[in-house]
């Protein structure tokens, strides 16, 4: 009875494998287009690459770029690009964040992106909360910061903060 048993199991594996390599072979054979729009001195490169919807950005990218490099000088390290939302005319929405690099394309919800190399010089720092008022985007000014952490440590320090105390 064991044989049989045995048997059943490994046709069962079988037929398993033989169902789910088809399916496997179908999921990764779904691509989508997505198109990239690459900002290079004072042209934009459009680029359209059919990608299967769990690739990686940065396997994205670095793919656009091997393609755009065939005609273009670019820089072909794709840490050295940000992912922007692209507008229409291929510019990158900047008032909106980057998108994480880390990301699969089909986690973005977008197919249209506008790649923007960052170099080192000009590298922002990663915008901090609005909350936050050490947040360099905020209107409150460094010496100001201090004068708040001085009534923080103050007792009653919220109500002296509005004005009030």
């Amino acid at each position: 009875m064991s044989r049989t048993d045995s048997t059943k199991t490994s046709g069962q594996q079988q037929v398993k494998k033989s169902l789910i390599s088809p399916l496997k072979e179908a999921f990764n054979q779904l691509t989508k287009s997505y198109r990239f729009y690459i900002s290079n001195e004072e042209q934009i490169i459009d680029i359209v690459i059919d990608l299967p919807s769990h690739t990686d950005l940065v396997i994205a990218i670095s793919r656009v770029l091997q393609v755009a490099s065939k005609d273009y000088p670019i820089d072909q390290n794709p840490r050295n690009y940000e992912a922007y939302i692209a507008k229409k005319n291929g510019r990158p929405k900047t008032d909106l964040p980057s998108y994480q690099i880390d990301l699969r394309l089909e986690e973005t919800q977008n197919s249209v992106f506008s790649l923007v190399h960052v170099t080192f010089q000009e590298r922002k720092p990663k915008r901090k909360s609005t909350y936050d008022y050490t947040n360099n985007y905020s209107p409150i000014k460094p010496e100001q910061t201090k004068d708040i952490d001085e009534i923080k440590g103050q007792k009653n320090w919220f109500l002296r903060f509005l004005g009030c105390g």
